[in-house]
């Protein structure tokens, strides 16, 4: 592979100039670029930069949240063959400077005015540091307040008048193996890793996704997600690789948006889904008691529905292939419901599709496993969400479902030319169907974490495979199941090993939580720290809506019902172990956040700290 990030962007300028690839509808005044026009401002931000001396090799901070200067500064900085150290604004004072040191960062992209005020004092520090961009133009009103060069980016565009031929001498010069970005990880526990990535590892991941549908010139990606993030940045590539519009939103507009926008493809998280699967339900909760009972017999109709149809065609997670029997029996009763569910879809579920606009080919869901109640109702109401696993080390897709092969409970097969084994603890291939360690192997996977050879070691062995950490099996159609995380494993004081992110991700559904983090290592049961859905849990126990939050946790009712209600969704379930039920439950009033440090920036539990900062409060649960 010769090409790069850059040399196939111009390629996308060139074919799909007069294409829409920028829209920012909530920006005052709203943003539209074509492909020509981005083109145009990437050329000159990159001779800019090359004019403040920056060259091949250097590494430049990006701080920013999803703007079009984002994705603007980080094709200009790749172009010329510097190194992208990306960012969200909200990370924490500690962690950027951590980033801009060990990075040895030149230069670095701020959003705006407000994040330059929070970590002026800090970064100023900083010996590798020479100059900073504001994304917001306000370098004038901030310049005598650092000993840095501070510059706008329309001054550093400016530069790029001139300079124009450097850009494109730069530009030839940079390879596929020249690294691109430096990711660092947000993990759980620990201080941030550098994940250096190159061209050829991002590319790779254009060259090789396929969902099964065709992407063309115009459709449009709705992209919520951060952009610093390898998944979100991976799929804005993968959109304009294929010559699509980007289409800015965030929570506060998403409803809408997935209608206004009409979007093709929306990458995402679980939690998107569960907060519209929220929204549905909220709404439905206002309706008469006769509309509510007719639409929950019908989805319970569907939800059978798609059940044996799966059977039938063999998409479902199982470790053994159905046998004709099993079939058979699923096909007469898939016939037997198919009429109930066309009368389902004529009255709801067409309605509930149009909140994701008309032109919908499919969701991604990553970062997070799926629940099986999520991959069923929106199988039901005919909304396609694809489930796809990987990690900031792998690009970050290893695997994800397609259009075609949608099997849900898993996260589809192995991309083309990725190698999965699930190994034991020894390293040793277990056979299909045993759950065990996932390693990969591919050309997306990093090939070491920067200035740490201990922790590349311990993950990655000399012939390219790397340990993920995460468990996982083999369907009997070699599609992969994710199960949990090795070391997050709770080990009870029977033996019994639990993964906790499973009961989680089920216990979710419950309309009394809005977050849970299951505990019990060496207790002889498990317990959970609860954060509730406050005004659902205080109409539940005849409270007022008004009621403070510290008053319904100390409700005498509080905690049972909770509990009754995670101990229910599992038991329904039906494939959780008696010893996976919760059996003591903590209120929280103070939600887990990644600004309080207890959640990672892709909103996953940092369960050690976790652990630690409430142990007495834990051992107290167990006494």
């Amino acid at each position: 592979m010769t090409e790069t990030i850059g040399k196939v962007f111009w390629d996308r300028v060139e074919r799909f100039g007069h294409v829409q690839a920028l829209f920012a509808p909530h920006r005052i005044p709203p943003v539209s670029l074509t492909y020509r026009e981005l083109g145009e401002k990437v050329r000159l931000l990159g001779a800019g930069l090359l004019a403040l001396g920056v060259q091949k090799g250097d590494r430049i901070g990006l701080f920013s949240d999803n703007c079009p200067e984002w994705i603007t500064s980080d094709l200009a900085v790749l172009s010329i063959g510097a190194i992208s150290v990306p960012r969200g604004s909200d990370t924490s004072i500690a962690e950027i400077w951590y980033i801009v040191n060990h990075s040895e960062a030149r230069g670095i992209f701020l959003e705006n005015r407000r994040l330059f005020d929070r970590l002026a004092h800090e970064i100023s520090s900083a010996p590798s540091l020479e100059f900073i961009v504001m994304l917001d133009d306000s370098a004038a009103a901030i310049r005598q307040r650092s000993s840095l060069e501070i510059f706008s980016l329309s001054e550093v565009c400016d530069l790029g008048e001139k300079n124009l031929d450097a850009f494109d001498t730069a530009t030839s010069r940079v390879s596929a193996e020249d690294i691109a970005a430096i990711v660092y990880t947000s993990g759980t526990t620990g201080i941030p890793k550098g994940v250096p990535l190159q061209h050829q590892n991002l590319l790779y991941q254009c060259e090789t996704i396929d969902l099964g549908f065709e992407i063309r010139p115009g459709d449009v990606l709705l992209s919520i997600l951060p952009a610093w993030h390898v998944y979100e940045r991976i799929a804005e590539y993968f959109g304009m690789y294929h010559g699509a519009t980007i289409y800015y939103t965030d929570k506060r507009w998403l409803r809408d948006d997935m209608a206004k926008a009409n979007p093709a493809f929306i990458p995402c998280v679980p939690r998107i889904w569960e907060s519209v699967y929220d929204a549905i339900m909220a709404k439905l909760a206002k309706e008469s008691a006769f509309k509510q009972k007719l639409v929950c017999v019908l989805l319970d109709l569907s939800r059978r529905f798609v059940r044996h149809r799966r059977v039938v065609a063999g998409h479902f997670a199982s470790k053994i292939a159905p046998t004709p029997r099993d079939r058979l029996l699923s096909l007469l009763k898939a016939c037997v419901l198919w009429g109930g569910h066309l009368v389902a879809d004529w009255l709801v579920y067409r309605k509930i599709r149009a909140l994701t606009g008309q032109r919908l080919k499919a969701a991604v869901s990553g970062g997070g496993s799926l629940a099986s109640y999520l991959d069923d109702f929106f199988e039901a109401v005919g909304i396609p969400i694809l489930n796809g696993y990987g990690l900031t080390e792998t690009s970050p897709v290893l695997a994800v479902r397609t259009v075609n092969e949608n099997i849900r409970g898993t996260v589809g097969k192995p991309l083309r030319g990725t190698l999965i084994e699930i190994r034991d603890d020894e390293g040793n291939k277990l056979p299909q169907g045993e759950v065990g360690v996932i390693w990969a192997k591919g050309p997306q996977v990093m090939s070491g974490y920067y200035r740490n050879d201990e922790e590349t070691r311990r993950v990655l062995t000399p012939d390219g495979w790397f340990n993920t950490g995460d468990l996982g099996w083999f369907t009997w159609q070699g599609h992969l199941v994710i199960c949990g995380r090795a070391k997050d494993t709770i080990v009870l004081s029977s033996g019994e090993n639990v993964e906790p992110e499973p009961i989680e991700t089920a216990a979710r559904k419950s309309p009394f939580i809005q977050q849970i983090v299951v505990v019990g290592q060496d207790k002889k049961a498990l317990g959970a720290l609860v954060v509730p859905d406050f005004q659902n849990l205080a109409a539940h126990l005849g409270l007022p809506p008004d009621t403070p939050h510290s008053v319904i946790i100390t409700h005498p009712s509080a905690e049972r019902v909770v509990r009754e209600s995670i101990n229910g969704i599992l038991k329904e379930d039906g494939s959780f172990r008696p010893f996976e039920l919760i059996h003591r439950v903590v209120l929280m009033e103070e939600p887990f956040t990644p600004e309080n440090g207890l959640l990672t920036h892709t909103l996953k539990p940092k369960r050690n700290v976790i652990a630690a900062r409430f142990s007495r409060l834990i051992e107290t649960m167990f006494e």
